[in-house]
């Protein structure tokens, strides 16, 4: 009988996959919170980190700038390094590197050191994401994976909500070192108990060159991608420096392209595509990405930079998201399991995208409720988007091809989300420079007359700031405005994710 892989290939996932199924959840669960938490825990303790290494903020910003770009370059190693020593192996041995790297950045003595140390941590974090959805896959059947990429996922959408409000406590309590060290107890222990899980031994595949051209033509466009839409977050799209960056992006991109196509053994193979759940599940991540990320890295600079909230009370409006988000993960992967991901993602997208539009009519005064309420719908509409896109573009694809499609499907999402605040960050400089003009134009400061006691320069100080004020409350409810519209594309391919509930078990998925 076939076994429906090329001679010489190694043995799908699911041959050689000797772990218990809800252990392993718990291990990668855990693990994939971690890294996560890891890579937006940090930003609240940056103006400390500042202070205490005396460096300017372009220095301290590769704090944050390091990890994204050291972790985006590990993801597509996963599928490689997975084969060839084990899936298992290698998540134990990436949770070493990110505990280690975790303990150096307690210990870093400058910004030097602690820029190492993070690009040590992020070559753990960046493959453990992807890998864990991989290990997923491998043990659990194809009707059964959407319920359980669901529960996986709570980890994975959870961290990024609350891990400001946490890294604030710790610095505010504990200085800026514990948003590290809180790291270290809990990697040990989850190391000690995955050597039980997951230490067991693999059979792995066949030795295979590894392909140097297309990886590193693929590092160097995912570097300058990213580095390009960070600088163009604070330089704005026309700076040199972002034209530069960008322009290596494409030159590398095509030379990446180029060597696939020729390689033998490619480090992407282009054979995934020719499944439409995959392209479109990568497309609709995409598209989320660039919507949500954008908009909900803006929410908190409203709250406390028009509102005045501080960072732990912003942290506390957001868990709502966090919690509903919870709750209908696991539940989006059992609609999943039963009717297909076509419905539940067009569902997600609407619910999401109502809930941006929501934000729309926010204003200084809006009360905690106006802002907390359409983070139920919010929450709900991300977790029948992630769920569903993640378990059809995973079926979809050979169950050899796990670990690459489960890199691929990461590095979508760290590049939209990095689009996206760029995108957004830009629109809401631009939209509140024209409404400030639009403001000003109607308002004659020479013909104001002071109330007692004030100057007139002191009545035009205040006009103006009241002017700044408006605009930038404008300019935020157009850029919400704007999400939901974005958010609202990703129905197109929403609709060709496929209808039809996942095989039954034995009878795989992918190729």
């Amino acid at each position: 009988m076939s076994t429906g892989r090329p001679p010489g290939m190694a043995a799908a996932p699911t041959d050689h996959a000797p772990w218990p199924k809800w252990p392993l959840m718990i291990v990668v669960m855990t693990g994939t919170f971690m890294a996560i938490l890891d890579s937006s825990i940090v930003n609240v303790g940056l103006p400390y980190i500042m202070t205490a290494l005396g460096v300017p903020l372009d220095d301290a910003e590769w704090i944050l700038t390091a990890f994204m770009l050291a972790a985006a370059v590990a993801m597509p190693l996963t599928g490689w390094i997975g084969d060839r020593i084990g899936y298992g192996r290698m998540y134990l041995a990436c949770l070493a590197v990110f505990t280690v790297g975790s303990a150096l950045c307690s210990l870093s003595w400058n910004i030097d050191s602690l820029v190492v140390a993070r690009v040590i941590q992020a070559a753990g974090a960046g493959i453990m994401q992807p890998a864990g959805m991989a290990m997923i896959i491998m043990v659990f059947e194809p009707h059964e994976r959407g319920r359980a990429i669901g529960i996986w996922g709570i980890g994975a959408m959870v961290a990024p909500t609350i891990g400001p409000t946490l890294g604030g406590y710790l610095t505010e309590y504990f200085g800026w070192r514990s948003v590290f060290t809180v790291n270290i107890p809990v990697g040990v222990l989850l190391m000690i108990f995955g050597l039980g899980v997951i230490g067991r031994r693999e059979k792995t595949a066949p030795p295979q060159p590894f392909d140097w051209y297309g990886f590193l033509s693929l590092s160097v466009f995912l570097i300058g991608l990213l580095l390009g839409l960070d600088r163009a977050q604070s330089y704005g799209w026309d700076a040199t420096e972002v034209k530069y960056y960008l322009a290596v992006a494409a030159v590398s991109f095509t030379a990446f392209i180029s060597a696939e196509l020729t390689a033998g053994h490619p480090v992407v193979p282009f054979d995934m595509f020719r499944h439409t759940d995959f392209s479109m599940g990568l497309l609709l991540a995409l598209i989320r990405a660039v919507a949500l990320f954008g908009a909900v890295f803006l929410l908190p600079v409203y709250l406390e930079n028009l509102q005045g909230r501080t960072a732990i009370q912003t942290g506390i409006i957001l868990v709502p998201a966090a919690v509903t988000i919870a709750v209908f993960m696991p539940i989006s992967g059992s609609i999943t399991d039963r009717f297909g991901a076509r419905w539940p993602a067009v569902a997600g997208v609407v619910l999401t995208g109502v809930s941006l539009w929501m934000y729309r009519t926010l204003d200084y005064d809006s009360s905690s409720w106006d802002i907390i309420y359409p983070q139920f719908f919010r929450g709900a509409g991300i977790a029948l988007m992630l769920t569903p896109v993640a378990t059809a573009a995973m079926n979809a694809v050979a169950p050899r091809q796990a670990g690459i499609a489960s890199g691929l499907l990461n590095v979508a999402q760290r590049a939209g989300g990095s689009l996206g605040i760029a995108l957004l960050s830009t629109v809401l400089t631009n939209r509140q420079a024209m409404h400030q003009e639009i403001i000003g134009a109607g308002i004659n400061l020479s013909a104001l007359t002071p109330a007692a006691g004030m100057s007139p320069a002191s009545v035009k100080t205040v006009i103006i700031l009241l002017i700044q004020r408006a605009a930038a409350i404008r300019s935020f409810d157009d850029v919400f405005a704007l999400a939901a519209g974005l958010t609202m594309l990703g129905l197109i391919p929403a609709l060709f994710l496929s209808a039809k509930p996942p095989p039954k078990k034995g009878a795989p998925a992918g190729e």
